[in-house]
């Protein structure tokens, strides 16, 4: 039997039933301190595996499940995205990657679109709404969709930009990437007939796309206009 440090409530078991802290020693010690962190900032306790793996073979079931209750089997989205975004930024800087210098080399172009990938995840809950307006599902439920798809996508990209060191043209995978996976997500997540699925998840991946693109893009401009940066 352990009594909790936190409030006193007597139990068994690895958390207090009563306010949810684990069972301690009194003592701070550094695993303890990095484990705590990591669950609280970034979900690392949530089952991430299963999340990365689900969205991998079958993302439509882990979205639908998580939607529909089963948040402990899965890590929360907007965490999700957050955890392999650091995980991208340390890497990219790792090997000192230059997204817009690597688009440069391959395409002969002096600049590319500078956007921001959490406006993604809103475009594509903005459009798979509208075009599926009788799913039964409500515009936060599909920006949940957006996030885990863009944290995804973000995911593959680690193993893109490492892929960068051997050849730059690795780089052009994410323009395919951006694409597909978004209208492989949608195509599993919805029913119905599957040509008309395939249809419209592709269109709302283009329309989420170029809609990110101007949005990304005037939000740069405008923000070198007002900064001067």
């Amino acid at each position: 039997m352990e009594t909790c440090k936190n409030c006193g409530t007597e139990f068994e078991g690895n958390f207090c039933p009563n306010c949810g802290q684990r069972p301690n020693n009194g003592r701070i010690v550094f695993r303890e301190s990095v484990r705590d962190v990591l669950e609280h900032y970034f979900d690392f306790d949530a089952p991430l595996f299963r999340t990365i793996s689900g969205l991998i073979i079958s993302p439509g079931k882990v979205v639908k499940e998580y939607i529909k209750g089963r948040r402990k089997s899965y890590s929360h989205p907007f965490r999700y995205f957050i955890l392999v975004l650091a995980i991208y930024l340390i890497i990219k800087n790792l090997i000192d990657f230059d997204p817009i210098k690597t688009f440069s080399e391959v395409m002969g172009a002096r600049k590319m679109p500078n956007a921001f990938l959490l406006i993604y995840a809103f475009t594509i809950a903005v459009f798979a709404k509208l075009f599926n307006r009788k799913s039964g599902f409500y515009f936060v439920e599909y920006l949940s969709l957006g996030f885990f798809i863009v944290a995804q996508y973000m995911f593959f990209s680690i193993f893109i930009t490492l892929s960068t060191i051997i050849s730059p043209y690795f780089f052009l995978l994410n323009y395919f990437l951006i694409l597909v996976y978004p209208s492989y997500v949608l195509i599993h997540f919805h029913e119905g007939k599957i040509l008309s699925r395939i249809f419209k998840a592709f269109t709302v991946s283009v329309l989420a796309w170029l809609l990110y693109a101007f949005v990304g893009q005037s939000s740069a401009i405008l923000i070198v206009l007002i900064f001067g940066l």
